[in-house]
């Protein structure tokens, strides 16, 4: 999927389910801090476009699956 960033895209999560594990961790984690259906600034494209930039719910910018979001 290409995807084409501006400064002005926001995208709306689709998904908030976890990501990010490894051994030994209890909690897989990634995306605690993303509410479903909200709309979020897109900040950067990273990766080849797999993931995206976020400014997230806790108020700090994190990496996301692109998966995990549409843009509008």
């Amino acid at each position: 999927m290409a995807t084409t960033w501006q400064p002005t895209t926001i995208v709306q999560c689709v998904s908030v389910r976890p990501w990010l594990t490894y051994p030994g961790c209890d909690e897989p984690g990634g995306c605690h801090d993303l509410t479903l259906g909200r709309i979020y600034s897109l900040l950067a494209v990273e990766a080849n476009g797999s993931f995206y930039r976020i400014l997230d719910d806790s108020g700090d910018d994190f990496l996301y699956p692109a998966s995990h979001f549409r843009e509008i």
